[in-house]
């Protein structure tokens, strides 16, 4: 199975796409300190929450661009149903191959999809490269307990330590907030794509990718619970773009 069907699948029933909660995003939105004349750009943007929640609250304007359809036909609608579509634009594609105007945006968001851009650091010179001069900068992504990386994490690829994540998203400049998600943030996150799998799975055993989307579930349930759980963290770095 596509990794884009599986993901509208075991995320069909979630807001907020990210081991965190709407309090933790609220508050990086005041933060951020937008107004109804500033632009955002949102990488990775999902089903679209929280765009929508920033021009919900702020009146902003916001640009997502989003790899999945399916997460953006969920995201359109939810713009039309809130009232914000004139106000929220999506791109479909992949984030890698979009060329946008340097200094563009107010603010930047990449929020659990900095792979979306090569990695972190990619990601982070992405959102600089972008970003209007002395604008926030918002990267959210894992990041390791262990300061020595440990063998059963190498098919993550590079892996930061906090300290680390932290000092490649603030690059020359300081951080300005850091939201460590918590281990119940994490189990609520994880364990509702479970519960929203094993529905799929019940109510569709004539799909003809069942079998192989049940291995994917399999796989990634044995994964959180005995590699990333133990290892990994999950944080959201608020820095600002240099003036210069």
């Amino acid at each position: 199975m596509h990794f884009t069907r599986f993901w509208s699948i075991v995320e069909q029933h979630h807001d907020i796409q990210n081991p965190s909660s709407p309090a933790k995003f609220d508050h990086l939105i005041d933060l951020v300190n937008l107004q109804p004349y500033h632009h955002v750009l949102d990488i990775g943007s999902g089903r679209g929450w929280l765009l929508n929640r920033i021009a919900t609250r702020t009146g902003a304007k916001g640009t997502g661009i989003e790899i999945n359809p399916w997460f953006c036909q969920t995201a359109q609608q939810r713009a039309v149903e809130s009232g914000t579509a004139d106000r929220i634009t999506i791109i479909e594609a992949d984030a890698s191959t979009v060329q946008l105007a340097p200094h563009t945006f107010d603010a930047v968001f990449c929020v659990g999809a900095t792979f979306a851009l090569g990695g972190l650091p990619n990601a982070v010179a992405f959102a600089r490269t972008v970003a209007k001069p002395g604008a926030p900068i918002v990267i959210g992504d894992i990041f390791r307990y262990d300061a020595q990386p440990q063998s059963s994490m190498a098919d993550y690829g590079f892996v930061p330590t906090l300290a680390e994540l932290v000092d490649i998203v603030r690059g020359d400049g300081e951080p300005h907030e850091m939201l460590v998600s918590t281990l119940e943030e994490w189990d609520r996150y994880e364990s509702k794509k479970w519960q929203t799998a094993r529905t799929w799975i019940i109510n569709n055993p004539d799909d003809p990718e069942h079998a192989d989307f049940v291995v994917q579930v399999a796989s990634m349930r044995h994964n959180y619970i005995h590699h990333e759980r133990p290892t990994i963290g999950w944080a959201m770095v608020m820095t600002y773009t240099s003036h210069a």
